[in-house]
C-alpha cells in the first residue's frame, strides 16, 4: 500500500514539474512576442515624430503667413457678439504657447463644464 501512494505522490509531483516547465516557456515565448511588437511601435513612433516635426516646422511657417486672417475673424467674432459696442485693440500671442490662447480658454471651459457634471 505504501509502495502506491509513493507511485501516485511521484507521478503527481513529475507532472506538475513538468506543467511549471511547460509554463515557463509559455511565459518566455509571450515576452519575446511583446518585445518584437514593442520594437515595431517604437519604430513607427519614431517615424511618426519625425513626421510631426516636419509638419510643425510647415505649420509655423503657415502661422505667421494665416496671422491677418485670424485676426480678422476675431476681430468679427468680438463685433458679431458685443453686437458694435466694443472692438479690438490688440492681439497678441502668449510667449512660449504654440496654440492659440482661444484655444487654451475653450479647453479650460470645456474641462470645467465636464467637472460640474461630476
Amino acid at each position: 500500500m505504501l509502495s502506491f501512494g509513493l507511485t501516485v505522490a511521484a507521478i503527481g509531483m513529475g507532472v506538475v514539474f513538468l506543467e511549471l516547465v511547460l509554463l515557463i516557456f509559455i511565459i518566455k515565448g509571450i515576452s519575446l512576442f511583446a518585445g518584437t511588437i514593442e520594437k515595431r511601435r517604437n519604430r513607427t513612433d519614431k517615424q511618426q515624430v519625425n513626421h510631426q516635426e516636419a509638419t510643425e516646422t510647415n505649420l509655423k511657417i503657415e502661422a505667421h503667413e494665416d496671422n491677418d486672417e485670424i485676426i480678422a475673424v476675431i476681430a468679427a467674432a468680438v463685433a458679431s457678439m458685443s453686437q458694435g459696442t466694443a472692438y479690438v485693440k490688440a492681439i497678441r500671442c502668449l510667449p512660449g504657447t504654440n496654440a492659440p490662447a482661444w484655444s487654451y480658454a475653450g479647453r479650460s471651459e470645456t474641462m470645467n463644464l465636464r467637472q460640474e457634471c461630476y
